[in-house]
Formats: structure tokens, C-alpha cells, sequence
């Protein structure tokens, strides 16, 4: 009997020492307490330290949709569950109200152990690092996988101002970001997909990945509750300022009637382009062009970015931008005279002459001159003989300003003249001004493609070849039109713009394609 009294005593004494080992080995609560946050749980039982393994519920208390429970597992001696924070007693600790679980509080049944890898000691380095929060270990096929790299079901639909189902979170600080961040994982079982900490703006910037819009939202939701000073929001979008599409008023600008856009009846049209050299595009692909060079065998050819651009007005087509020239169908005659000189560009009156005789031998009908100078006797007697032919002659009134001088071949009588204006009818503030001027068209911030995106163009250059586009599409649909009367009808039928009748700004007014075919005088 002494000896079985005495083995009694011994391992009472034994069980003991344990307890007051167990129950020194306890977790620092000072840097958890001082943001506010419960301490993580302290030891609960003989052969159970935490956080290494904790006892929830048979379903955790977590987000809708995020995990399912683990199926309860029969032990030989259940044991209390353990996911609440309490002292060696098994007394709650002292503490805030922990995040609240979104869903249904459902009564546990028998006790499961989760699996919780310890959390190591997060870098303090002043460069941006990522905030390891280790994945929660399940058993295999578990839906307590962790959501590391999770990708969004192929169902759930984009939103054009945010990323689906993210919330982002900054923290004040890393050592906040640490605590609570450890909560999550160890409550929720959930963790962040990203999380940064940010070396020069301060604090920490962590994503989370939720499955559905709604439980995004009630994350969000929650976090702010719990949390008042906390910046939590989802995961917004950011765009660069650039139009999707091309901005293109032309046609409506025109009054090009919608029956016949984009299938302009211009086939058998044939037009003349003096200018540079005329590159290939797609946008010209489909186009009839027929070049010739005029150019001396030292010249170098002029870029052919304004020629191109010339082209793409009257004929080119861009169906993914919705662009199409207005005289899409007709043929194109590109008398290339513009040589490279320098900085700039230039022809000479030899060439010019040359070219407008090669282009009434191709019997064009319409003729397009995005060029000007100061004019010339030669010149002069040249447009004189070219004003007695069956061509229209439609000419850019020049980019000198209001204050400068007549530009020719604009002003020589029998030219068709073309100034500029933009979307909202304003004349082009760098267009010249004077009584020659007959007509105004679109030239401010078109848009013509390519071999590239595209790009818009400004200038006086392009406003005469819409109405070189416009000439070819009425000769087409009215052929009792002919080169005397076409720009009569034109102007006839023109948008009045500024001072009511003809003015040196605006010409007869507003180049309208429709009203002209209505007009059935000739």
C-alpha cells in the first residue's frame, strides 16, 4: 500500500511540473493587443500546442462558398474544441470581437483537427516583399484547399470597373498586416492571393480572390465593420485615356446619303491625285491605282504619308474602323511630282504641267490638287486651257492664316476652291481667307488609315479631297452633271456657314452630298 501511495504521489507531481511547463510556454500578446487584435491561442491541453493544430467546429465559421466543412472524424475521447483564444484555464481571453462568420453558426458536431503550419518570421527587409501567409493543409480532395492561385470560373462575368470577386486592402502598417492577416488564416481560412509591402509609401497592400461578386462584397463589407480605419475596397480597374474606336464625323458631316455607305456607286470613276508617292496599305488594297513618277532620276520622292492620306479619303476602306472613302469604287490616277528638299516638300510648275497632261490623256474626271504656291504665268495660261475641259478641278485653299495671301492654283478661276472646318462646323483656324474661296468640307481631325492604327489629319489639303471624293460621287449618280454645272449644284446646295450667303471664310457654305442630289437643276 506505501508503494502504490507513493508511485500515486509521483506522478501527480510528474503531471504537475508538465502544466507549469506547458503553461510557460506561452505566445507574446504584446504587439497583437497593441493593434487592437485577439492573441493567438495559448496552450489548451496536454499534447496540443498552438497554432501548430486547432480544434474548429465541424463547419469552420467562414465565408459562403469558400470551403466546405471537413467531414467529422470519430475520435476514442472527444476533446473540447479549441478555436477560440482562452488561457490556461480555458477562460476566453480578454479581446475584440473577431471577424464575424458570414455564414450560419451551425452547432459542432464530433472534433476535427486542421492542420496550420507555423507561421516563420516575416522579412524586414526595406525593400518590396511579399507576405508569406501559409496555405491551410487538408486532407486530400478537401475543399479547405487553399486559394493560392485560384483562377475565376469561366462563368462568372467580367465587370468593366473592377477585377471579379477581388478586394483590396491596405494596411497602416506591416505589423497590423502580420496579425490580422494571421487571423484570417486561422479563423477563415482564407488568405490573400498578393500581398506587398511597400517600401516607400509605407504600409501593406494585400489582394484576396473571392469566388462570386458577393462574397467579395460581404468581405468588403465585413472588413470595413470590423475594422474602421481600415482601407478596404475592390480591386479597381484603371484605363488609358484613348478612344477605342477612331472619332469619324465625315459622312454625317457630308450629308452622304446612309442608302449608298458604305457601298459608294462610283465604279468607272476615274480620278486624278497630284502629289507625293502613294504607298500601299490595306486600307488601298482594294483600291484601282495607276501611278507615274515625274520626278528627275536625282530627285528624292516626298514621304508618301500626305499622298497616302489624300488617297484613303477619296477611296480607302477600313472596315474594323468603320472608315470607307467616299468614292470607294472609283479608279485612282497618282501623278507623283513632290520631291524631298530638306524639311520639306516641294514640286515645281514644269512638273505640275506635266502631270495635268498626263492626266487629261487618262481622260480623269475629276482632279484633286492638295498644293499650292504663289502662281506663275505659265501657270496661269496652263489653268485657263484646263478650265475649258470636261474635268472638275478641285484645289486646298492653302494653311496660311486669314491674313495671307491668294494661293494658286485655289484661285484661278475655274478651280473648285476647298477650305477646312471641324466637327462643329468652325473654320480651320490656320485656313486661308479670301473671295476665291467656294467651298468648305471636313478637314479638322479626320481620320485615315494606314500601315499602322491609323491617325487624324488637319489641314486644307484633306477638306479638298472629301469634295474631290464628293465631285466623283454625284458625277456618278447624276451623270447629266457635267464639269460647268457639277460645282454650281454643289454650291447651291451647301450648309450656309458664317455670314448668310457667300463670304470669304466659308465659301458658299458646307459641302452636302444629299441636298445636292435632291437639287434637280443642272
Amino acid at each position: 500500500m506505501t508503494v502504490s501511495r507513493l508511485f500515486l504521489l509521483a506522478c501527480v507531481t510528474l503531471m504537475g511540473c508538465m502544466v507549469d511547463v506547458i503553461a510557460q510556454d506561452d505566445v507574446d500578446c504584446t504587439r497583437y493587443r497593441a493593434t487592437g487584435l485577439a492573441c493567438p491561442t495559448k496552450p489548451a491541453a496536454l499534447g496540443s500546442r498552438l497554432p501548430d493544430a486547432v480544434r474548429p467546429p465541424s463547419r469552420p465559421q467562414i465565408l459562403p462558398g469558400l470551403t466546405k466543412p471537413v467531414a467529422p472524424t470519430r475520435t476514442s475521447a472527444p476533446t473540447p474544441a479549441a478555436s477560440a483564444a482562452r488561457d490556461a484555464s480555458g477562460a476566453p481571453l480578454a479581446g475584440p470581437p473577431p471577424i464575424r462568420a458570414l455564414s450560419a453558426v451551425v452547432p459542432p458536431a464530433s472534433p476535427t483537427f486542421l492542420t496550420i503550419a507555423r507561421q516563420p518570421a516575416l522579412p524586414t527587409t526595406t525593400s518590396t516583399t511579399a507576405l508569406q501567409v501559409m496555405p491551410v493543409a487538408a486532407p486530400s480532395g478537401s475543399a479547405l484547399a487553399p486559394m493560392v492561385g485560384t483562377a475565376m470560373p469561366s462563368a462568372l462575368s467580367m465587370t468593366d470597373t473592377r477585377e471579379p470577386g477581388q478586394v483590396i486592402v491596405y494596411w497602416p502598417s506591416f505589423e497590423e498586416a502580420e496579425a490580422v492577416l494571421a487571423t484570417l488564416v486561422r479563423d477563415r481560412r482564407i488568405q490573400p492571393v498578393s500581398s506587398s509591402r511597400l517600401e516607400h509609401l509605407g504600409g501593406v497592400v494585400t489582394v484576396f480572390q473571392l469566388k462570386t461578386q458577393a462574397e467579395a462584397n460581404e468581405l468588403r463589407n465585413q472588413l470595413a465593420r470590423d475594422f474602421p480605419g481600415l482601407a478596404v475596397d475592390f480591386n479597381t480597374r484603371y484605363r488609358p485615356f484613348q478612344q477605342a474606336k477612331p472619332r469619324i464625323y465625315l459622312p454625317i458631316k457630308i450629308d452622304l446619303p446612309p442608302s449608298n455607305y458604305p457601298i459608294a456607286a462610283t465604279t468607272g470613276i476615274r480620278i486624278g491625285i497630284v502629289d507625293g508617292p502613294v504607298t500601299s496599305i490595306a486600307a488601298l488594297a482594294s483600291s484601282k491605282i495607276i501611278r507615274k513618277n515625274f520626278l528627275a532620276t536625282t530627285d528624292t520622292p516626298a514621304s508618301a504619308e500626305h499622298a497616302t492620306s489624300i488617297a484613303a479619303l477619296i477611296s480607302g476602306q477600313d472596315r474594323v474602323a468603320g472608315f470607307l472613302g467616299v468614292a470607294s469604287q472609283a479608279s485612282l490616277y497618282s501623278a507623283e511630282i513632290m520631291r524631298s528638299a530638306g524639311e520639306s516638300d516641294l514640286a515645281n510648275s514644269n512638273a505640275l504641267v506635266r502631270a495635268l497632261d498626263w492626266l487629261l490623256s487618262e481622260k480623269v474626271q475629276v482632279i484633286n490638287l492638295s498644293l499650292g504656291g504663289p502662281g506663275d504665268a505659265v501657270m496661269a495660261k496652263a489653268f485657263a486651257r484646263l478650265a475649258e475641259m470636261a474635268v472638275v478641278t478641285v484645289a486646298a485653299v492653302g494653311n496660311g492664316g486669314p491674313g495671307a495671301p491668294p494661293a494658286y492654283p485655289a484661285a484661278y478661276p475655274g478651280v473648285t476652291a476647298v477650305t477646312a472646318t471641324d466637327a462643329l462646323d468652325n473654320v480651320y483656324s490656320m485656313a486661308n481667307q479670301g473671295a476665291y474661296i467656294a467651298l468648305a468640307a471636313p478637314g479638322v481631325d479626320l481620320w485615315v488609315p494606314d500601315a499602322g492604327v491609323g491617325h487624324y489629319v488637319s489641314g486644307t489639303s484633306f477638306a479638298a479631297a472629301v469634295v474631290t471624293a464628293a465631285s466623283a460621287w454625284l458625277l456618278a449618280q447624276l451623270p447629266q452633271l457635267n464639269a460647268k454645272s457639277l460645282p454650281r449644284q454643289m454650291c447651291r446646295s451647301a450648309k450656309d456657314l458664317g455670314i448668310p450667303g457667300n463670304d470669304p471664310v466659308f465659301g458658299c457654305g458646307l459641302i452636302q452630298i444629299g441636298a445636292a442630289m435632291r437639287d434637280d437643276r443642272s
